[in-house]
């Protein structure tokens, strides 16, 4: 269906470096599209075939899957076009709620058991960071820790900084395949350090390997208000009928 892509081009895209901010950007506004149409796809199902909990949940959860993707993109076309200009939007970010949004998604793809334990923590970096943080990290820990393994994700205040930590299972440093691994770790690592945090990496208590991530905290921007709730009104996705959509 597709041609087919010769060497020359297979290394360029190979090679992060050689993708440049505008082609990063024009792909991301393409990617746009097909996520926004199976948002609205979701929204078309739920109002013209009445599922049940056990559908609707699953609907609910691709429609969140498809926002994770608008939201990425959207990251990416806010970015300032001069290199010099800060980032835009860079927080804060309650760490603890996107730690145990990202395991709920990844649940649906693992067959072993994922745990979160965690307390209120806030960050200064973008929501969508801190999820591309999680997202690798956790992806790299459940394939480590293979099907019918044990994830467990961790979230702590360490003083005026903020500490996550992910322990499997599996089998242990040298044991898994790299590959994927590498790559999601160097992105991690990345992120991390442009954060001004800090990663490391140990022998986990579950048998297989601990990522610490070490990130700066912050203070709440309402100290006075309660905890938000587990899925905040500017992270929650609607299934309500797209207007027009039944018709």
């Amino acid at each position: 269906m597709f041609p087919k892509i010769n060497a020359k081009s297979q290394r360029r895209w190979q090679d992060p470096g050689a993708i440049d901010l505008r082609t990063l950007r024009e792909l991301c506004h393409d990617l746009t599209v097909p996520a926004t149409a199976i948002k609205l796809l979701t929204q078309v199902a739920v109002a013209e075939s009445d599922p049940g909990p056990a559908m609707l949940a699953r609907l609910r959860q691709i429609s969140d899957e498809a926002s994770r993707i608008a939201d990425i993109c959207s990251y990416f076309l806010d970015q300032p076009t001069d290199a010099g200009a800060p980032p835009a939007d860079e927080g804060p970010a309650d760490l603890h709620v996107l730690a145990a949004e990202t395991a709920d998604s990844m649940r649906w793809r693992y067959s072993g058991v994922i745990t979160v334990s965690a307390e209120p923590v806030i960050v200064p970096a973008h929501p969508v960071v801190v999820v591309r943080i999680l997202s690798n990290l956790l992806d790299n820990a459940c394939r480590a820790a293979g099907p019918g393994g044990r994830v467990q994700v961790t979230v702590r205040r360490d003083g005026e900084q903020a500490r996550l930590v992910i322990a499997d299972s599996g089998p242990g440093f040298g044991q898994a395949e790299s590959g994927k691994a590498s790559l999601g770790l160097s992105i991690v690592a990345a992120m991390v350090r442009r954060g001004g945090g800090s990663l490391r990496m140990g022998v986990s208590d579950l048998g297989g390997i601990v990522v610490t991530v070490t990130l700066p905290g912050a203070k709440p921007e309402h100290p006075d208000r309660p905890d938000r709730p587990d899925r905040p009104d500017h992270q929650a996705h609607s299934l309500a009928p797209a207007k027009g959509a039944a018709g």
